[in-house]
Order: structure tokens, then sequence, then C-alpha cells
């Protein structure tokens, strides 16, 4: 008993037992991680090693698949150049001067439009937009060169009358013009996408096919300073979707983009129907993606394989004429009776 006790005591002065425990360190927020990582803007710098015979889908990271695309994006803006886009369809209804006479007669005259609220100078404590609790910058794309409600055809778009599909197409790629180049490169638009929504590579290398697709190999639309950051939105959006089981939240994306929430929607829907919803890609496809998007020439080797036929303009024929909307109405006033001459005196 003794010695035991003696044993005891030994191991108590060896490990004296503390009345409070230990305090944590206090605080600091400056150096506190937080639960999301911090968002910093990629670097288009290290494609020097990627070439066509390495490259490997499954091991290409993301931000180097978006240094192929941004490349291949600039590439193509430059060869193609500024084109116009097609004129708006006017459809051949009454005027509107009527109604917008009535309306002013109604009008009060001391009726001044409200002015818009200055939000460059915000008083303290007002809302300020942030992601992830970093300060959010807007950058705006500007207006559209298509209005929301414009119409897409002023005939049928299916059945007899309804005009060829070139010509609804071109309708439908006015939904990605503005109105002038925006005043952001494609290089920062894409660097500022997958700051705040980073994507994966598979998005990225089917954006850059489903572009492909469309600008050169159908010529569906061509891509220029107007229309490719509206493009590029729209394409990254309907590929996150078709691909990932994730996607952003649809008011973030369009936040970050630059664009109204209803104008994403729209673009989606444009986009849609642009790529005849065919959106599907595989793995064999995508490599073959990445293994052109190593080659710097690659729009030199599609341009080469497409037959281009030559512009041929011609005059209506009378069968084109006749299905025209409004030629049996020209058709019926020609054939009316003159009115007969009165002779005065």
């Amino acid at each position: 008993m003794g010695a035991s006790d003696g044993h005891d005591l030994q191991e108590a002065k060896a490990c004296p037992t503390t009345s409070s425990p230990k305090i944590p360190a206090p605080p600091e927020p400056e150096n506190d991680k937080g639960i999301f990582p911090d968002i910093k803007s990629p670097s288009l710098e290290g494609l020097e090693g990627i070439t066509s015979e390495n490259v490997d889908i499954f091991k290409l990271e993301a931000v180097a698949a978006l240094r192929l695309l941004c490349r291949s994006i600039d590439n193509l803006v430059q060869i193609t150049g500024d084109i116009p886009p097609t004129p708006p369809a006017r459809s051949r209804g009454s005027s509107p001067a009527k109604g917008l006479s009535k309306l002013r007669e109604l009008t009060p005259g001391d009726v001044t439009t409200p002015k818009k609220e200055n939000t460059s100078l915000r008083p303290p404590g007002s809302h300020v937009p942030e992601i992830d609790g970093v300060i959010f910058a807007k950058t705006p794309i500007g207006s559209p060169e298509a209005h929301a409600s414009e119409p897409i055809s002023v005939s049928q778009i299916v059945g007899a009358n309804a005009q060829p599909s070139y010509i609804q197409h071109g309708a439908l790629a006015r939904k990605f013009y503005s109105k002038r180049p925006p005043p952001i490169s494609t290089e920062d638009y894409l660097m500022r996408m997958h700051k705040y929504c980073p994507m994966s590579t598979a998005v990225y290398l089917a954006s850059s096919l489903y572009i492909t697709r469309l600008a050169i190999v159908e010529r569906v639309l061509p891509v220029t300073p107007r229309n490719v950051h509206r493009l590029l939105l729209a394409c990254l959006r309907v590929a996150m979707k078709a691909l990932e089981d994730l996607s952003w939240p649809h008011g973030r994306f369009s936040k970050v983009g630059g664009v109204t929430e209803g104008e994403l929607g729209r673009l989606e829907i444009t986009f849609c129907y642009l790529m005849d919803f065919s959106l599907k890609v595989d793995a064999a496809m995508l490599q073959r993606e990445a293994e052109s998007l190593c080659r710097h020439d690659r729009y030199d080797d599609v341009s080469q394989d497409i037959a281009i036929s030559p512009m041929e303009l011609r005059h209506p024929s009378e069968t084109e004429r006749k299905a025209r909307p409004g030629a049996e109405k020209r058709k019926a006033s020609n054939t009316l009776p003159s009115r007969p001459l009165v002779q005065v005196g």
C-alpha cells in the first residue's frame, strides 16, 4: 500500500491539473481564410507545353482549357471582322401613329419623365453587390441590338408560306448583337466569368465545339466584336446545363455576365434554337476539339474542307412574288377599274 501511494503522488506531481481550461487565441478576421476559397483571376500564360500530340482532356485543367478557348475566339473574331447584323423583320401592319397621337392628347402636359437614380454615389450603409464576400464591380456589355419583343419573322415560321431557314437564323442571330462593341475584351470577359463562376474543362471545350459548328461548319452566324460576348455567355450557360449536374444560379450568372436575368434566359433559348437542340457531346468529340484548339492554324484547315459556294444575286420569280403576303391584295388593287375623267365646263 505504501509503495502504491508513493507512486500515485509522483504521477500527480508530474501531471498537475489546472482549474481553468486553455483560452483560444483571439480571432483575426483579416487573416481568416473563411469557408469559400479565395477568388482570384486566372492567368492566360502557360500554353507552351500543350500540343495536339500530348493533350489529354482527362488531365487538362479547366484554366488551360479556358486559355485555349480564349485564344481560339480571339483569332476567329480577327478573321471575321465587324459584320453588321441582319435587319429586323418589319411587318406590313398599320402605322402606330394614330395610337400615339391619342396617347399624347390624353397625357397631361405638365407630366415629366422621372429622373433616374444616381447609383454612382451611394449613401453610407446602402447595399453594395458582392459575391462570396468580395465586392462585385458591375461590367455591363452594352445594350442589345434587338428588342426583347422583336418578331423573328413577319410570315409563318412553319408551313407552306414559311420563310427559308437562313432568314429565320439571321433574325435569331440579332439577339446576340450589341449596338456597339462592349468596353471589355474577350480575354477579360472570360477571365471574369471564370473568376466568379468557374466551370469545368468539358464546359469550355464544348463551348468551343458549339461556336465552331455555328460559325465555321454551318455558317449560321459570324463571330464579331459586337456579338462575341453574348454568344460566349449563352454558350457557356447552355454547355454547363447540358454537361454538369450542378450549375450556378441564374441570377449570379447573369450578374457576372453583365445582362439581366430575362435577357440571359432569352439568349439561352435562342442559342438552343440555333443549335437545333443538338447539344450532345462525348469524350471523343471533346478530345478532337482539344487537339484542334492546340493548333494555331485550325481555322485554315476547317475553311479548306468546306466548299464555299459563290453568292448569286437574282430577282424573285413570279411564283415567289405570289407567295409573299400581300401579293393578292396588290393584284386585286391593280385590276380595279379606273375612275372616269370628269371634264369641267
